[in-house]
């Protein structure tokens, strides 16, 4: 351990507490962190008493990851005194709205309200005090409520569904840092009541009130959607109000971070109005003091959400450095930063943006002067490119594995956007602040700070969406495996402590032994890839399957009878995670589907078979850029190279030589042999009828993934799968199932993940 980075070091060891808390299994995890803080409590006495240096580290570590596992053990406990009982139940509901309503006005209109539960009155009278907060949704929106108002509604609380897919942002902790415990909507023609201001939430109130004053005194100076992205890059939020091509462009060209509040704003902001004290002549310590008072207040206006208060922590802590003329200390203030974050809330470790942000400031801290140093060999690059590319990597070395996992694609021209796009935009902040503060004292001035502003935005996002035009802007990649992320961290670690590590040759070896045995196993998990897979993620009401058979690839899905934007995008996230980024053939069974589905093409295709409804009638949103062919589908055989296929109009039977996947739909296959190793994608039939036995023995399959249904039937079929020794998971309670195929079909075993 480096002793130079005690606040660091720290931080890590209450992060690592937080997730060996909230990794381990339950019976296991009961007080662990009682026993671990005792004996670590223990070992400091008697280091105390004895003197036994070599322990301090040892000793320090044990009782920091004690703190993050109990931190992480009163977080738990507080959720669970939610009241978590109320989804499901129906009646009048009152509450507090916490935060601005989200509002979307493309496509179907509504209004979301995170709300402050207070009670729940039944229809028989009875009522019931409520701890814990829900989404309340207005699907008319007429009239937006505020934060601190006091609403009602009659409705009935759905429990919040988490769709347990790998590959994307942690909803889970999200929810649960925030305390929700379920979704409202309310009954028709009723809507939300509005019962008066409950005085709580005076602060944010008075934020919003400004914020909604300074658009209000932008508007006439500005484009209404450039002014939309003003105020997102000035206070976050307001993403609704952003068409979906900007932010693909931003996401594309690996810049989408400015549009939050981040450590980027912070240090915008210190580093202006440092130089504007400079030019003024102003001495250095009131400019930090009101530096410091002026970013607490831009929090506040900022909303106070996760990604702001750490830049705040970061940015103050900083310019204390910078006071106390300890620059060299960044990586502890980092360190403080972090840890203060955790103990405050161990959910920040799984939001997204918290790892991001933290992980290009490290990067930045740790890489940015020894990239620089290897840049200056470039000589006929200008200063200002070679400085700007090598705080662009910096950025990015430490987040690439989280980028990938999260988001599957790589952005190429991260490195021009930061370098051309980034200072027009940073211009259009400072020039946003500015006139803001200026706007209720000298109106014409900011008017005219608004124009240039305007321009430099429109310049910026041309500029922007120009580069993510560039072919293969983005690079798909699919999400990096365990073995994959722990070789590329350890690869980072030798590169970067190769010089301490030549030093010491038994550290060399350890270094090289370890990353040794990381590559021989990444390469024997790529040789030993199976020679099938089948892919079957948590699509909700909707049931959705990834086949990879050799060079083939065919997709599967059968929709339900409720809409679901959701289950749209979790079917694109699953596809881009597991690299599948086209396929040759794309089934729709849309014998239940009753209202179109907002289902769009996630990956191009060659054709489209549909079975059960016409595709352009029950999916719209599918096929207007396909240029491949559709077949509607009743009764036949089809081949494609190897690959046969059959189909009754409700269900289909791939086989390739012994081996097949039966996609079972309302009515069965009869009379048709079925392949000796066949794996079975089953669900709902008819009526919620379960699957005959008949039916099951004629199969004979070796594994079967039950999905798209949460009726009974299904967890009774998936019961009588198992009692006549059929291997079978139900993917609606278990999750994104695989199987694999190595001589026979198998289930893999991913609940260690």
């Amino acid at each position: 351990m480096n002793t130079k980075y005690p606040l660091l070091w720290s931080a890590l060891s209450l992060a690592l507490g937080v997730v060996l808390y909230d990794g381990f299994p339950s019976f296991f995890m009961r007080l662990p962190w009682v026993l671990l803080l005792a004996g670590g409590c223990f070992l400091l006495l008697a280091f105390l008493f004895k003197g036994k240096r070599a322990l301090l580290p040892s000793l320090l570590f044990l009782c920091l990851l004690a703190a993050g596992m109990g931190r992480m053990f009163l977080s738990d406990q507080y959720w669970q005194q939610q009241s978590s009982w109320a989804a499901g139940s129906e009646g009048r509901w009152t509450g507090i709205v916490k935060e601005e309503p989200s509002v979307n006005r493309d496509g179907n209109d509504y209004a979301r309200y995170y709300t402050e539960l207070e009670s729940i009155t039944y229809a028989d009278g009875v009522e019931k005090s409520l701890s814990g907060t829900a989404f309340v949704y207005d699907t008319q929106p007429k009239e937006l409520y505020h934060r601190g108002d006091r609403i009602s509604v009659n409705g009935k609380m759905t429990a919040l569904r988490i769709y347990k897919n790998p590959g994307k942002i942690d909803l889970e902790g999200r929810y649960r840092s925030r305390r929700l415990i379920g979704r409202i909507y309310p009954d028709e023609p009723e809507k939300i009541h509005f019962l008066g201001e409950s005085g709580k939430y005076g602060a944010g109130r008075l934020a919003d009130d400004i914020k909604g004053k300074v658009e209000i005194s932008f508007a006439p100076y500005m484009d209404p959607l450039r002014l939309h992205i003003l105020m997102t890059l000035l206070f976050g939020g307001n993403y609704n109000e952003i068409p979906e091509y900007i932010m693909t462009s931003f996401s594309a060209t690996g810049i989408i971070h400015i549009l939050s509040v981040s450590g980027s704003h912070v240090a915008l902001l210190f580093g202006f109005l440092y130089f504007l004290g400079k030019w003024l002549h102003l001495p250095r310590k009131p400019v930090i003091g009101i530096s410091i008072l002026l970013v607490l207040f831009y929090s506040l206006l900022s909303g106070l959400v996760p990604p702001v208060i750490r830049a705040a922590v970061m940015g103050i802590l900083s310019v204390g450095g910078v006071f106390l003329e300890r620059e060299k200390t960044a990586l502890n203030l980092l360190g403080a930063a972090v840890a203060g974050m955790v103990l405050w809330d161990p959910f920040y470790l799984y939001d997204v943006s918290f790892q991001l942000s933290v992980g290009a400031s490290a990067g930045i801290l740790i890489f940015y002067k020894p990239l620089a140093k290897a840049l200056s060999a470039a000589s006929f690059l200008p200063q200002w490119v070679r400085e700007g590319m090598a705080l662009s990597t910096a950025a990015q070395v430490l987040t690439i594995p989280v980028m990938l996992y999260d988001f599957h694609t790589f952005p190429l021209y991260f490195i021009p956007a930061n370098l051309f796009v980034t200072p027009f935009l940073e211009w259009v902040i400072i020039a946003g602040l500015v006139a803001a503060v200026l706007a209720p004292v000298f109106l014409p001035l900011a008017g005219g700070l608004l124009y240039a502003a305007d321009y430099l935005l429109w310049a910026g996002l041309r500029m922007n969406l120009h580069l993510s035009s560039w072919p293969r802007a983005s690079l798909q990649t699919g999400g990096m495996t365990a073995a994959q992320i722990l070789l590329y961290y350890v690869t980072v670690a030798i590169l970067y402590f190769k010089k301490s590590l030549t030093a010491v040759p038994a550290g060399l070896y350890g270094a090289l032994g370890i990353w040794g045995s990381l590559l021989a196993a990444t390469l024997f998990l790529y040789a030993a890839k199976p020679d099938a897979l089948l892919y079957c993620p948590d699509l909700g009401p909707d049931q959705g399957a990834a086949l990879v058979m050799g060079e083939h690839k065919i997709l599967y899905y059968k929709g339900g009878s409720i809409p679901s934007h959701t289950s749209d995008w979790e079917w694109k996230s699953i596809l881009g995670y597991e690299g599948i980024f086209d396929a040759d053939i794309l089934i729709l069974n849309l014998e239940d589907v009753k209202e179109p589905l907002p289902l769009t093409l996630a990956v191009p295709v060659r054709e489209i078979w549909v079975t059960g409804g016409r595709a352009e009638e029950k999916t719209p949103y599918l096929l207007p850029n396909f240029e491949g062919k559709v077949r509607l589908l009743s009764k036949g055989r089809l081949r494609m190279g190897s690959l046969s296929f059959f189909t009754n109009g409700s269900s289909f039977l791939l086989s390739e030589g012994d081996r097949g996947v039966y996609f079972s739909g309302r009515r069965g296959l009869e009379k048709i042999s079925f392949p000796p190793h066949t794996v079975w994608v089953a669900s709902g039939r008819k009526n919620g009828t379960g699957i005959p036995e008949e039916e099951m023995d004629r199969v004979q399959a070796e594994a079967v993934i039950y999905g798209g249904s949460r009726l009974g039937s299904s967890f009774e079929d998936v019961d009588l799968f198992e009692f006549k020794n059929y291997k079978a998971a139900n993917v609606y309670r278990e999750g994104m199932q695989t199987a694999s195929f190595h001589g026979r079909w198998e289930l893999e075993d991913t609940s260690w993940l």
